[in-house]
């Protein structure tokens, strides 16, 4: 194993650097989201309220699916040339693709913009996670801590996202575009001046990066599970916000053509109370384990689909009724979040020179997730609405459940091992 000279580096200044680097994380969540769901919109009025599910779910994998290919490799180049630059020059890529965006009137157009966006979070999510993870070497508890911090930011991104981006796009419509843009700059700009500047460190090569991800181990066990639990999210964070801005369907009691702003407050709630179960529950990442955490937390995911589909189909009282167990549901799967981003920094253990490029592969479940979701479920929504969105949502969840079974045993093989 190589020494990495940056670890020491990144512990002193950990505060700080964590701190800059959560503040520019949710600053490029709230623009990446922020332009996904005033895309959807866009591109709801260009079809005159009836857009195709499937062109939705279509433009909103594109920027995942660069963002999953790329990552790899830039994160690789990160840790060999400087971690900090490439932190800068991803949020500057996405100004010029969300600018793009601004002026696209075609699909081709907005997905080959969206596809540059990608391009650009490909240079800083796994950089940033990687810095995150070197910062927390050796103390478990920090990490825990750090990894729950990284997931809140995202989340806060999501739900500054989700409103700032129904806002924006109802009071400036393509003009909303310009001002996501600016998001991106003020995360450059963040990670330009607190970020520390570390040297290039002794990477090993991808062959051996790519071993170490997917040859046997416990970081093979785990991506199928954290794929899947992505392609949840996306399913839902690519495809809800239209459906609900879509013109009233008789059968389902949430597709009624919300106004932008409430589908906005809809969505921050639910971002909140994520927000709140990732408190709770990361105190006992450390405590239980990663592994443990995220099995015990998907059952939540189970309880959040029965809830949406008991509340789709019931009218105003029954929904009071059942909305308990959908906040029940969220403060549940919370957990899972915190506990993967500290699973998989624990696994960057084995090559700290290379932590950007194994952190990577967040990135690649990420999008690679994302993309799957935001295409199946557009498939989904096209056959049955929100009822098609729930339903993959339980397959999903259910297949997360069974794959992380193969997680929880490597967990407890390895630990006996260490033990003799």
């Amino acid at each position: 194993m190589l020494e990495a000279p940056g670890d020491d580096e990144f512990r002193h200044a950990a505060p700080h650097a964590i701190g800059a680097l959560l503040i520019a994380s949710g600053l490029l969540r709230v623009g990446a989201v922020g332009v996904g769901v005033a895309l959807q919109f866009r591109i709801s009025d260009l079809a005159h309220g009836s857009p195709s599910g499937v062109a939705i779910g279509l433009i909103g994998g594109a920027q995942a699916a660069t963002e999953m290919v790329f990552a790899p490799i830039l994160a690789r180049y990160a840790d060999k040339f400087g971690r900090r630059r490439f932190l800068v020059a991803g949020p500057v890529v996405c100004v010029v693709a969300v600018l793009l965006v601004a002026l696209g009137v075609r699909p081709a157009q907005l997905g080959g913009a969206r596809l540059l966006e990608g391009l650009g979070a490909a240079a800083f999510v796994p950089v940033a996670l990687g810095t995150v993870a070197a910062a927390t070497s050796g103390d478990r508890r920090r990490r825990a801590g750090a990894s729950g911090a990284f997931e809140a930011s995202t989340l806060i991104g999501y739900a500054g996202g989700f409103g700032l981006g129904s806002v924006a796009y109802f009071g400036l419509h393509r003009w909303a575009f310009v001002l996501l843009a600016g998001l991106y700059a003020l995360a450059a700009i963040v990670c330009l001046i607190f970020v520390p500047r570390v040297p290039p460190l002794p990477v090993h090569s991808l062959r051996v990066v790519f071993r170490a991800a997917v040859g046997p181990g416990p970081m093979r066990a785990f991506l199928p599970s954290w794929i899947m639990s992505f392609a949840l999210i996306g399913a839902f964070v690519a495809n809800l916000p239209s459906l609900l801005r879509h013109k009233a369907v008789g059968s389902q009691s949430l597709m009624h053509h919300f106004d932008i702003r409430v589908i906005g407050l809809f969505l921050i709630a639910w971002v909140a109370i994520f927000l709140v179960g990732i408190i709770l529950w990361t105190p006992f990442v450390a405590r239980l384990g990663p592994a443990v955490v995220m099995r015990r937390a998907v059952p939540g995911a189970w309880l959040t689909m029965i809830a949406l589909l008991a509340i789709n189909h019931l009218p105003f009282i029954g929904m009071l009724v059942v909305l308990p167990l959908l906040v029940i549901g969220i403060l549940w799967l919370a957990g899972f979040g915190p506990a993967a981003v500290t699973y998989l920094a624990d696994c960057s253990e084995s090559l700290s020179a290379d932590r950007s490029a194994l952190m990577s592969f967040y990135t690649v479940a990420l999008a690679g997730g994302g993309a799957i979701g935001a295409v199946i479920g557009g498939f989904a929504a096209h056959l049955l609405y929100i009822d098609g969105l729930v339903i993959l949502g339980l397959l999903l969840a259910t297949a997360t459940y069974i794959t992380l079974g193969s997680v929880v045993r490597f967990d407890r093989a390895a630990k006996s091992a260490a033990l003799v």
